[in-house]
């Protein structure tokens, strides 16, 4: 990348083994070492990002700036429940990843699982997502995206970047196709009418 620092440094994570002030000390010194600009969590359980924020204004260090959570259609109890409420009062930031459901939002597999697709390489994410009742909801969101004039993972993308409290989200491609088509989700507006169908279809299966 031709750089010496990273813009941001991920603690994906929490590391039950390690102190908690180690980890805040140590992300501390990376930043003033100049290796990163900026530090946050990935997956902490809220009390552990609220304690790490806590260490670093009693030491005076510096504190995650952003928390980088799993979020879908498919993927929404522990977001909606115990981090988006709640992570603002600790001056956070949060990016969401896997906002496609590891592509089952595209509509790819509708069908089944096609060959050398991720499902089929990673036999832990086809446990995760491959299941009837996910396959009937993506199934039923096709008419409302045709309606709109759009495709799937442009919707869904589109209803993740609608919801408040969003800082960005990180997806990713395998083609130029597909980079493409998800950024046309940049410019797809959810009027409260379709936001409320999308998460009616939806509504028996957060996880």
């Amino acid at each position: 990348m031709g750089t010496d620092y990273l813009d941001i440094y991920f603690c994906h994570r929490h590391d039950p083994e390690t102190a908690l002030e180690e980890t805040v000390r140590a992300m501390d010194d990376l930043v003033h070492s100049g290796k990163i600009l900026y530090w946050g969590t990935s997956e902490w359980p809220l009390g552990k990002i609220e304690e790490a924020v806590g260490l670093a204004e009693k030491y005076n260090l510096y504190k995650p700036l952003v928390e980088q959570s799993q979020y879908s259609l498919l993927c929404r109890q522990r977001l909606e429940k115990e981090i988006l409420p709640n992570l603002a009062r600790s001056g956070m930031g949060l990016i969401v990843f896997s906002p496609l459901a590891s592509g089952l939002l595209t509509g790819k597999y509708d069908d089944g699982i096609p060959r050398k697709s991720r499902l089929e390489r990673l036999g832990f994410v086809k446990e995760t997502w491959y299941r009837e009742e996910h396959i009937s909801c993506v199934r039923k969101l096709k008419p409302l995206a045709e309606e709109l004039g759009v495709q799937r993972n442009e919707l869904a993308l589109a209803w993740v970047l609608h919801q408040e409290g969003i800082s960005s989200v990180i997806t990713g491609a395998t083609q130029r196709g597909q980079l493409e088509s998800n950024l046309k989700a940049l410019d797809v507006v959810l009027f409260r009418e379709t936001l409320e169908k999308i998460n009616k279809i939806f509504s028996e299966n957060k996880e």
